[in-house]
């Protein structure tokens, strides 16, 4: 006798930027409940730390977070009191970050930012963790870094207008409207050293649930890879997060979701290690 499979409600959370657009389609066209589950989607502007607070708090079950900020945040409590796990890598690729400062500023280059201020979302977020990386890679002194909070991509935006001496980093493709309208200069890209989107699951769904999981899981990343084979991709990317089309055709360059459900240790081991060396974790 076949075992029923049951139904389960699940609320999925991620950052609204193009990369998420697959979870937001597989939802979307009802996929998913041919395994039973429902599923609705939650917009995190404020990034991986108010995704990490929410998944520790019950608000959402299933969230795609950086890599960085997952591993992080699970590094700073002990296992048993662990609300979530990283259940599965989300894509292969790297995340392209920009380095962006006012248009009213200082600072003309990379070289110029040893005593500027880095504007990020919030502590433990992928622009917190990765201002601590583009320092080191400049050779400055990580533990005399400054940080002011600005919750989000509005928040930077704002702060901007009255110019300043600050630098934050943010994904490129989402800055570059206000790049190509004046509101911020871009100095450099900074991609993360990894695959920079891992998705994460509360502890009780996934051993409750296991087999639905990783069905539901395969199927965001089947919607990914078709997403990429679409004649239309470039004008429905476009159209959802304001790009414009040439800037969807180069960032496509840049980006390949996982083909199927796996979790890299090592990987994971060696973005830990990076992590303990700054002194993140």
């Amino acid at each position: 006798m076949t075992q029923e499979i049951p139904h389960i409600n699940l609320s999925i959370g991620g950052v609204p930027e193009h990369f998420n657009l697959p979870w937001r389609l597989a939802i979307g066209s009802g996929i998913l409940k041919q395994h039973n589950i429902q599923a609705t989607w939650q917009d995190f502007h404020s990034g991986t730390g108010a995704m990490v607070q929410a998944l520790n708090d019950g608000d959402v079950d299933v969230a795609t977070l950086l890599t960085e900020g997952a591993i992080a945040a699970l590094a700073k409590v002990p296992e048993h009191q662990r609300q979530f796990e990283l259940y599965a890598f989300y894509t292969q690729t790297p995340l392209i970050w920009g380095v962006h400062v006012p248009q009213t500023t200082n600072l003309k280059s990379l070289k110029d930012i040893k005593d500027a201020t880095f504007v990020i979302s919030r502590y433990g977020s992928g622009s917190h963790l990765m201002a601590y990386l583009l320092a080191e890679s400049l050779g400055y002194d990580t533990n005399n870094l400054k940080f002011k909070i600005i919750n989000n991509l509005q928040g930077a935006r704002d702060l901007f207008k009255q110019g300043g001496d600050y630098v934050f980093l943010w994904e490129k493709f989402m800055t570059k409207p206000f790049v190509d309208n004046g509101e911020m200069r871009r100095l450099s890209d900074f991609p993360t050293p990894w695959s920079c989107f891992v998705t994460c699951v509360r502890k009780p769904i996934l051993q409750q649930y296991p087999e639905q999981l990783e069905s539901m899981m395969q199927s965001v990343l089947d919607t990914a890879n078709e997403l990429k084979k679409s004649p239309i991709k470039h004008k429905l990317i476009a159209s959802e997060y304001q790009l414009e089309i040439e800037d969807v055709k180069d960032w496509l360059k840049t980006i390949r979701w996982q083909k199927t459900v796996r979790l890299d240790k090592e990987l994971i081991s060696e973005v830990q290690k990076k992590l303990e060396q700054l002194a993140i974790i």
